[in-house]
């Protein structure tokens, strides 16, 4: 227990420090590190990274996107993301190929649990990137948006099934988690979403608050927050695995952590940029 909340602690230490700096072109870099490791651990799980011809492509996508999300802006955005589209529609007719080729040795069905996996992960750690500087403004407040969701979630999810929780949510991928649980976890989401906008309004000079946009992110955004962390339970218990990694100390690795962060920052860049929750100007 101490283990993990010292390894807490310095997470959120961690966190902060990104957050703070998310300006400049370390927070991307740190991405991309967070994408190549989190690609590696579930590369690992499904016993695929160490065959290279499916692994290094996986890598370079993981690295270069958070990277290139930098030097993006809203004109650019298309651009990027047709790119991005274009890497990854590549990558698969590569994994394709590789499969034909291999004469039998790597199966059709290995290729697109690897594809499937990668582009999860890849898209999600490069949405993540490019939600701080496709409005450069604001994108601040967007990604702190990510990592508190799904704090938030987590915490209340856990704290209310706990108190009240009752009947089993899916049991046969996660057994902890109940459907009280998960009711909270959206309540208790949507609630901080509109607080946290209440406070960029007060706080912030010149900030626009679309509170009824941000009042159905945090509804919509703790179901697919829930969906991630299930999705990751998922794997690892199709692959008889406890942990994704142990770079964490007590809490495993990178995909352990931020299983939920990837589901919900694709997300949100979406609603960022369809229907903005806040703005400043």
């Amino acid at each position: 227990m101490k283990e993990r909340t010292i390894t807490s602690v310095a997470i959120v230490i961690v966190g902060l420090l990104l957050v703070i700096f998310s300006g400049y072109i370390v927070y991307p870099v740190v991405l991309a590190l967070i994408g190549v490791t989190a690609v590696y651990e579930i590369l690992k799980v499904m016993k695929s990274h160490k065959t290279l011809v499916l692994s290094i492509p996986a890598y370079i996508i993981a690295a270069a996107f958070p990277i290139l999300a930098y030097f993006v802006s809203g004109v650019s955005l298309i651009r990027f993301l047709l790119i991005l589209a274009a890497s990854i529609f590549v990558y698969m007719m590569w994994l394709m190929g590789v499969s034909i080729f291999s004469k039998g040795s790597i199966p059709f069905s290995r290729i697109a649990e690897v594809f499937t996996s990668v582009t999860y992960v890849a898209v999600s750690i490069t949405s993540l990137s490019l939600i701080r500087y496709v409005d450069r403004d604001s994108g601040v407040f967007s990604v702190v948006l990510v990592f508190m969701i799904s704090w938030i979630c987590d915490v209340f999810a856990f704290a209310v099934g706990s108190i009240c929780g009752k009947h089993k949510l899916i049991p046969e991928v996660s057994p902890k988690k109940t459907v009280e649980g998960s009711i909270g976890g959206i309540i208790f989401s949507a609630l901080f979403c509109l607080l946290y906008g209440l406070g960029l309004d007060i706080i912030v000079d010149g900030m626009t608050v679309n509170y009824v946009v941000l009042g159905f992110m945090g509804a919509i955004l703790s179901v697919v927050s829930q969906l991630g962390d299930l999705v990751a339970s998922l794997i690892k218990r199709e692959y008889g695995v406890k942990d994704y990694g142990k770079i964490f100390p007590g809490h495993g690795g990178i995909m352990d952590r931020f299983d939920s962060v990837l589901s919900v920052s694709t997300v949100i860049l979406i609603v960022s940029v369809v229907f903005p929750p806040f703005s400043i100007v």
